[in-house]
Parts: structure tokens; C-alpha cells; sequence
């Protein structure tokens, strides 16, 4: 059963989680390594928006669990299944036998299996006892639910008439998706890029006429990420001793690895009637962009962001690609302020006011997370345009009027939703952050004024139905959105330890054995975009084992069903597993999806930057029955690393490497402070009163500031 009455649960943990000063954070160098890890090698092209090198994490266990690919050319490692007269279909995977594999007839196809999800070009080789005159077709897929000769899933958002797509089959030589034309379809020349595959784990072959085909090697070059050298080298990294967790937090990082794209490497919007076309420009600022799914829709849609750019930070540390993305909506602006829905090529503009609210958070996020001041500094007016835009919809009741209500598919997002104004709320308080680091007291004393006033109002408001243990979508309404609570969890519009402990215990009610229930989509809905949000509300709310439980249900669920991908995490789907997109229109590598990643490093690792966007960090572990993790974070001032074992009531030991500046406070979870001694070395900081380092005993931790930089092993054992 989920745990809803975990200790630590009330309303001072939750103080000390949104606790933090605002310190001036001092550059400083990287660290050197994890204790019992193996330091690598600097990785070339990985640096963030201020140019500045990023050091590849330590190696370790963790390294079994990271996806990437560790060269750009990947080749099939399974046969999936041949249709018609195959043989020595497993040669293109075992490289043994006869030095081919043979398609006779019309229809003969075999598809081969990446094992996990890939995405790029294609490049097959024929033998040379191949018949002359002969053509093969392609055909791709995401899930094993939709391998077809016939057609690939569907990409391009309009009729998703995708059929093979046929290439000549020139004996002795080979063909790219890269370099050659179509035989047939749609593609015009000079335009190769447009048979870019952005996501699939499936590839099949069919030959298309009478005779016989030899295959003598079939691989992809991968597209993704094309501004690393090594797909691999992550500046961050995670473990625990719960494999499943930290295969999700790697599967997370790689989902957004594979939505990180080239910028002229988008959907052509509208879709053509047949085939796909992923040539179109959807970034403005640089090379990359992050958009919102491998396959796609290869556009950056700021909802998304919400969750893929935290993902991100925690793990591949790319805010470079962040920023382009940012960069790209701002250049959209509509002259009244409104942000993009959607950003080029699809252009939906000025009709989402909760999309809106997201570009707003990303763009304060990405000031926090990198320090780059220049830019910040260079789009406060155009911040300050759209902050002004949607803060004029708050009427006298301090609360949010929606008018413009394209969401993320829920189906009643106009007038006072929950949702929008827990954005809102969040939005505001971190436009007052940023725009206090602009200058501008002004707007941050209204953006806090009016945050006061939201909170109230929705307190006021008839939201709370005490009896159901949730908030209602708008007072009167009989939905109890899951987007809604989480959020207002998540992003502290509710604080009440009570409260957020009731929510914890009826959004837990709906879980079904393949995830949580999202009824503002329907009432067979599982979509990791609000679950997302609501792992890190449980986390929030104190009930940490909610959110592991939570983690492995729905994540691993994703991860281990047998139509998966194996490596990435899905766009939404029904409690039965099958798509919720428009069957096979579902992305099944979506950045949206992977809450989790982030979830995991803030609060199981414990290194959470602070809430309202200042420039200094907590170490606060949440173990929720966890007995050991380690990882590290890259910040603006420098590697944050720690490792921590949780020895239950006999006591906790925390290590934490940090450079000065980075660390506001470090939080050492101990069941009954009052019957513990924490030391940091071999200093005594508490044993029942506060010894040193302003020690203080705070909602099921004992909490310590001022600790020096470097590394400290900090111990809390019985007295």
C-alpha cells in the first residue's frame, strides 16, 4: 500500500524543504572525483551557455545503466521477426554464417531490433549477388505494437500516411536515407534531411519486388545531440542501491538526449499528405534546440520544458541547447506579449496561457542553473512584456482568468483553473527572483504581492473539498485534476502539512497497476506529464516512499513493457498500455515524461536548488527506505557531489563535496532528533542542542548552516 504516514511528513519538514538563503555564489573549480569512482577524461562540446568546459562525471557501477550510445553509427542487436522467404536473417546482428542476408520475393522483410530507442539515418549495404532492377522499403516504429510492412507509426501530425519509403537496391553498393533520393514518395532533391528518422527501435527491411535482395549490413547514424562528442559523457550522474530507480533516472536523461535536435531539423508544418518531412528550421539560436519528442513533434513546446529542462540540468547539463530554446519563443513574441503555444515550424502563438506561464519558469530556471547573467539581462524586457501580459488576467480576486486555453491536452483548461493558477503562483515567484536580479524592485515587490493574493484567494476560494482530500479543478467542479494537486504541492500553493498529506493519500488512491490516473484527460488516462508532477508533490509533501512506489509503478512500467522501447518514457498512454495519442501517433521518447530524473537527484540524492530561484542549494536526502545513494550536480559554482547511507535508527552517514558559495544549508535525516548526535568530522553539531554550525532540529532532520567548503563527512549516530 503507499505510504501516507511516513515520519517527517509535517509542516516543518516542509518549512525546511522551502527554506534557503539567497548567498552570493563564488566560482570555483570542478571537483576532482568521487571517492571509490574513477574520474574521466573532460568531454569535448559539453559546456553550458557561458562556454565553460564541463568535466565527464566519475565512472562507476552507475556507467551499466546509461544508454547512450557510445559512438555515433549503431547497428541492430535482435532480430525482431521476417515475414516471407528470409534467409540468414541473424547475420546483420551476429556477423557470423554466410556473409549476408537474403530477401526473396515480394514482401520478404525482416525487422531489426536496436534494443533500445535510436533515431537518425539509415544506411544499408547489398551484396553482390543481389538481383539487378530490385527496390527495398523501410518502414519504422517506436513500439513493437506498430512493426508493419506496410507503413511506419505515425510522425507527421497530419494523415500519418507514412508507407515504406523505397530505395533502389544497387548490387554491390549502398544506400543512406542521409545521401540518396527516394525512389518514390513524396521527397523532392536537395533535401535528404527530410528522411531523418528522429525516433525508432524498430527497423524493417521489405523488399519490394520479385527477385532477391542481399543485406550485408544495415546501421543508423545517430542525429540526436549533434553538439557532443561523447553521447555519453554526462557531467552528472545517480545511484542507489535500488537498480530499478537508477534505471530510471538514466532512461530519463536519455529520453531528453534523444529530443535534443539540430535546428534545422524539425517537422515540416503542415504535414505533408503522405510520408514525413524533418526538414524544417525550428530553432533561431544556435545549433540545437530542445524540443518535445524524438519521433515527434520535433518542435519546442514550453510545457514540455517544464520537465525536460530540469531533466536536463540534472543529468546532461546541456543549458546551452536550453537557452537556444528560450531564445526561439522569444523571437515570437507577439507584439502584445503572448508567448508561443508552440514554437516554429508548428507557430501556434498567443493561445495558451499556461504555456505561457511555462517559457516564463524556464527562463528563470535557466538563469538559476546557469549564472548567465549577460542573458538574463538581455531578455528582461522581453520577460518583463510577458510578465505584464498574463498578470493583467489576475482580476480583483487574485486569481488567474484563463482566456487563451490550449494545454497539454486537458480538456477544460478556461476561466479559474487550479492548475493554471498553481502555475501562476509558481510563475510569480520566480519573476520576482528574476527580476530583482534585473533591478527592477518594483516588479518584484507586485509579483509578490500578488503571489500573497493567489494563495488566499484559492484558499478562499472554494477549491478545498476537505471530504474527497483534494482540490477541485474550479470551485463547483466534480474534477479533481491530478495536474492541479500535484502542482499545487509541488509549487507550495498549498503548505498546510495536513493538507498536502491528504492529497499525498487520494491522488495514491488512483493508481492503477500500470501508473497513476490522470482524469483530466480521461478516466483511463496514465500521463507522466502530470505524473511527473505528482512524484515530485509527493516528495514535497514528506511521504517519500509515495514517491519512489509511484516511480517504480509507472516508470517501470514503461521501462520493462514488452512493447517498449526499453530506454524511454512515453507520451501517455491508458491504464491497458495501449496509446492515448492517437494509437500509433504516440511519442514513445517524450521529454515531458521524464519527472522522475530530476525528482530523484533533488530530493532521494538530496541536491535541491533553492525554490524561488536563488543561486544556492540544499542537501537534503529523502530516503524512503532507500539504504544508499551517491551522484553529483554541476552548478553555476561548481560540482555539488554527495553520498549518503542510511543505516535506519542506528544513525545516518552524509559525505558531501562542495565548493564555497554552493551550499546554503545540509539537512541530516535522523528519525528523533532529540535521541541523536550529529558530528560533522569529528565535531560535535548537536546531541540534543545545538553545538555548532546554528544546528537545529527541523521536522524529522537536523539541520545544520556554515559548514566550509570542500569535503565533509557528517555522521548522525543514537546517543
Amino acid at each position: 500500500m503507499p505510504d501516507t504516514t511516513e515520519p517527517g511528513a509535517g509542516p516543518r519538514r516542509r518549512a525546511l524543504l522551502r527554506a534557503g538563503a539567497a548567498t552570493v555564489v563564488v566560482a570555483a573549480g570542478l571537483r576532482g572525483g568521487t571517492a571509490g569512482a574513477t574520474p574521466r577524461a573532460d568531454s569535448a562540446g559539453r559546456d553550458g551557455a557561458s562556454g565553460a568546459g564541463h568535466r565527464a562525471a566519475p565512472s562507476g557501477s552507475w556507467d551499466r545503466f546509461n544508454l547512450s550510445p557510445a559512438g555515433r553509427t549503431v547497428r541492430p542487436v535482435a532480430v525482431h521477426s521476417t515475414t516471407g522467404s528470409v534467409d540468414n536473417a541473424t547475420y546483420l546482428v551476429k556477423r557470423s554464417g554466410r556473409a549476408r542476408t537474403r530477401l526473396t520475393g515480394a514482401g520478404a522483410s525482416v525487422t531489426l531490433d536496436f534494443g533500445k530507442e535510436v533515431g537518425g539515418f539509415a544506411t544499408l549495404t547489398f551484396g553482390d549477388a543481389s538481383d539487378s532492377g530490385q527496390t527495398i522499403g523501410l518502414t519504422y516504429s517506436e513500439l513493437s505494437t506498430y512493426i508493419s510492412t506496410t507503413s511506419s507509426d505515425g510522425s507527421n501530425g497530419g494523415s500519418n500516411n507514412e508507407p515504406p519509403v523505397t530505395y533502389a537496391a544497387d548490387p554491390a553498393g549502398r544506400v543512406s536515407t542521409q545521401t540518396s533520393v527516394p525512389t518514390g514518395g513524396t521527397e523532392a532533391a536537395g533535401t535528404p534531411v527530410s528522411q531523418l528518422r528522429g525516433g525508432f527501435r524498430y527497423l524493417t527491411v521489405v523488399n519490394r519486388t520479385a527477385g532477391s535482395v542481399d543485406l550485408t549490413d544495415v546501421s543508423v547514424d545517430i542525429a540526436f545531440a549533434p553538439n557532443v562528442a561523447d553521447l555519453r559523457a554526462y557531467p552528472n550522474y545517480f545511484s542507489c542501491d535500488d537498480d530499478l530507480l537508477t534505471r530510471v533516472w538514466y532512461a530519463g536523461a536519455y529520453t531528453v538526449q534523444t529530443n535534443i535536435v539540430a535546428s534545422n531539423q524539425g517537422r515540416v508544418w503542415g504535414p505533408p499528405d503522405v510520408g514525413w518531412n524533418n526538414s524544417a528550421r525550428i530553432g533561431e539560436s544556435g545549433d540545437t534546440v530542445l524540443v518535445d519528442g524524438a519521433k515527434r513533434d520535433r518542435t519546442v513546446w514550453p510545457g514540455d520544458l517544464g520537465i525536460s529542462v530540469l531533466t536536463d540540468y540534472v543529468s546532461l547539463g546541456d543549458l546551452r541547447t536550453v537557452r537556444n530554446s528560450l531564445d526561439t519563443l522569444y523571437r515570437h513574441q507577439a507584439a502584445n506579449g503572448a508567448l508561443p503555444y508552440a514554437g516554429p515550424a508548428v507557430n501556434f502563438v498567443g493561445n495558451s496561457d499556461a504555456y505561457h506561464l511555462w517559457t516564463l519558469i524556464g527562463t528563470a530556471s535557466y538563469l538559476q542553473f546557469s549564472g548567465d547573467t549577460a542573458w538574463a539581462t538581455g531578455v528582461y524586457p522581453k520577460f518583463r512584456t510577458a510578465l505584464d501580459y498574463i498578470t493583467a488576467k489576475i482580476g480583483s480576486d487574485g486569481l488567474l482568468d484563463v482566456t487563451q486555453s490550449a494545454d497539454w491536452a486537458r480538456t477544460d483548461s478556461d476561466g479559474k483553473n487550479l492548475e493554471a493558477n498553481a502555475i501562476m503562483y509558481r510563475t510569480l515567484l520566480a519573476a520576482g527572483t528574476f527580476a530583482e536580479a534585473a533591478g527592477d524592485a518594483a516588479t518584484a515587490a507586485a509579483c509578490a504581492a500578488n503571489a500573497v493574493a493567489l494563495k488566499a484567494a484559492v484558499e478562499a476560494g472554494g477549491y478545498w473539498d476537505a471530504g474527497a482530500g483534494l482540490y477541485r479543478d474550479k470551485p463547483g467542479s466534480t474534477l479533481y485534476p491530478q495536474d492541479g494537486n500535484a502542482l499545487a504541492v509541488w509549487f507550495g500553493l498549498t503548505d498546510d502539512a495536513a493538507r498536502t498529506a491528504a492529497i499525498g493519500k487520494a491522488l495514491a488512491a488512483r493508481w492503477t497497476r500500470t501508473g497513476a490516473l490522470t482524469p483530466e484527460k480521461s478516466g483511463t488516462s496514465v500521463h507522466p506529464f502530470p505524473g511527473g508532477m505528482e512524484v515530485h508533490a509527493h516528495f514535497e509533501a514528506g511521504l517519500d516512499r509515495n514517491a519512489l512506489d509511484l516511480i517504480r509503478l509507472e516508470w517501470g512500467y514503461m521501462l520493462d513493457a514488452p512493447q517498449g522501447t526499453a530506454s524511454t518514457f512515453w507520451e501517455g498512454y491508458r491504464t491497458d498500455g495501449t496509446s492515448d495519442y492517437s494509437g500509433s501517433y504516440m511519442s514513445a521518447a517524450h521529454g515531458w515524461s521524464t519527472g522522475p530524473t530530476s525528482a530523484l537527484t533533488f530530493y532521494l540524492l538530496g541536491i535541491a536548488p533553492d525554490p524561488h530561484g536563488a543561486p544556492t542549494y540544499r542537501i537534503a536526502p529523502h530516503p524512503g527506505g532507500v539504504r544508499h545513494a551517491e551522484g553529483q550536480l554541476t552548478t553555476p559554482a561548481g560540482v555539488v557531489a554527495v553520498s549518503w547511507q542510511d543505516r535506519g535508527r542506528d544513525g545516518f552517514d552524509l559525505t558531501v563535496d562542495a565548493p564555497a558559495g554552493a551550499v546554503a544549508e545540509i539537512a541530516v535525516p535522523v528519525p528523533d532528533a532529540a535521541k541523536y548526535v550529529v558530528r560533522v568530522g569529528n565535531k560535535a553539531a548537536w546531541d540534543g542542542t545545538s553545538r555548532a554550525y546554528s544546528a537545529r532540529a527541523d521536522g524529522g532532520y537536523v539541520v545544520l548552516t556554515g559548514i566550509p567548503a570542500g569535503s565533509r563527512k557528517i555522521t548522525a549516530r543514537k546517543r
